[in-house]
């Protein structure tokens, strides 16, 4: 059976290889893994982290207790747990107005900042989080405002389309809003693609992807 260690080493060898040179940030999504496998990636050399639960993601960050490592949330945030949200290094999902002024003033109480991306619904998805692309300048216009939220880039999935190559439109939609806004915002990170994907993410301009399945295998439930 082929290590995280290796599985890693190959994906770092396949995303050096589409970047062409530019530098991609690739953070390991624990959903679901076991802490012996997160445990193995970090000594591997993974040095960000996301989960998608605020208890889950508690409970782990606690056995891991590494402060090396950069914890990002990129699940929905429900309203009743963004307390659980100010000690992360990156928030990825932030999607309403309510949810960024909430985190701010629990920011803004303990004395801290933190990163975050604004969630964009690329593909209208009724059933998705996320800001609507036709709302997006309105939404930054205010999220950027907030003193302890640094607003640092965008964040997305696409619609689950197949084959694979079928979302390719959307990540290009994807970073013609990220370029729109980029010189105003200073935006540094794009995160878009995931296991199936993130190859064609970064062929697109992902600057970030988001890796589970193709890094520790599959989910243990």
């Amino acid at each position: 059976m082929i290590s995280i260690a290796e599985n890693l080493e190959i994906i770092k060898k396949q995303i050096s290889l589409v970047a062409k040179g530019r530098p991609i940030q690739l953070v390991g999504v624990t959903k679901h893994q076991p802490a012996e496998k997160v445990k193995e990636a970090i000594e591997a050399g993974l040095t960000a982290l996301a989960v998608n639960y605020a208890q889950e993601g508690d409970e782990l960050r606690l056995s891991i207790d590494n402060p090396s490592v950069q914890w990002h949330f990129i699940g929905h945030i429900q309203s009743r747990k963004v307390k659980y949200l100010t000690d992360y290094f990156c928030i990825q999902s932030i999607d309403r107005l309510e949810i960024a002024e909430d985190l701010n003033s629990r920011l803004e109480k303990v004395e801290k900042a933190i990163y975050a991306l604004i969630e964009v619904n690329i593909g209208r998805e009724p059933q998705k989080s996320g800001v609507l692309p036709e709302r997006l300048s309105e939404f930054l216009d205010r999220a950027s405002a907030l003193p302890n939220l640094k607003v640092i880039g965008l964040m997305a999935m696409p619609p689950m389309l197949h084959p694979v190559e079928d979302r390719r439109i959307y990540f290009k939609e994807m970073f013609q809003l990220y370029q729109k806004f980029q010189p105003q915002y200073h935006f540094e990170v794009l995160s878009m693609g995931t296991s199936d994907d993130y190859l064609l993410a970064i062929q697109e301009g992902a600057t970030m992807v988001r890796l589970g399945t193709c890094l520790f295998g599959k989910r243990s439930f």
